[in-house]
């Protein structure tokens, strides 16, 4: 068995932290873990990605069409991205838009989020696509969006990771007096992929 999640988003999502909670919840069930990490440019709003790959596995890259699931932080980045899915595979989008250094530099608009999720289409039928940005903003935190993603990922039925793994991953991630918020986020997007199933 092999498993791989394609992470993508914009520097300032809080994406490596969620591949750290997810490699760890890998090991903690007595996976083999391997993943590897693209920051991107080094500022705020710059293209960053990562691989996180378990089970039967000896290379952290994934390649094209190979991903079980693309967990996308920001819509474009998703389609930036989606040659990596597989073509049963489930994407998980984050619909808020941080439009990246190129669409300022080129003065391009950014596209509707309807003709993003058209073209994802393209590459696989299984979209789950919420506002994750705004559920965290109405925990009182934006920046939880993060984990509301990991949250909606934990729901996946395929997904070889349980519940109580992530959790604890999430617990050793996070100081004490943060965990409570990042649990609360969790279970929000646990709700969200519920409430949009693909």
């Amino acid at each position: 068995m092999e498993y791989q999640i394609f992470l993508a988003g914009v520097g300032g999502q809080g994406i490596l932290s969620v591949t750290d909670i997810i490699c760890n919840a890998a090991v903690d069930m007595g996976f083999k873990v391997h993943g590897s990490e693209t920051h991107g440019m080094s500022q705020r709003g710059g293209s960053v990605f990562s691989n996180v790959r378990f089970g039967d596995v000896y290379s952290p890259l994934i390649m094209e069409r190979d991903s079980d699931i693309i967990l996308a932080f920001e819509p474009t980045e998703a389609l930036r991205y989606a040659h990596f899915i597989k073509p049963n595979g489930i994407f998980l989008v984050n619909i808020h838009p941080i439009p990246s250094p190129s669409f300022i530099l080129t003065k391009s608009s950014y596209p509707e989020i309807e003709s993003i999720i058209s073209a994802l289409k393209n590459f696989s039928s299984n979209i789950i696509a919420f506002n994750a940005t705004k559920l965290a903003s109405n925990l009182g935190m934006p920046i939880v969006q993060n984990i509301v993603m990991l949250g909606a990922l934990s729901v996946v039925p395929e997904l070889p990771l349980s519940v109580d793994s992530l959790k604890t991953a999430l617990k050793k991630q996070f100081r004490a007096k943060h965990f409570k918020l990042n649990l609360q986020a969790f279970e929000v997007g646990r709700q969200a992929y519920e409430n949009n199933p693909p």
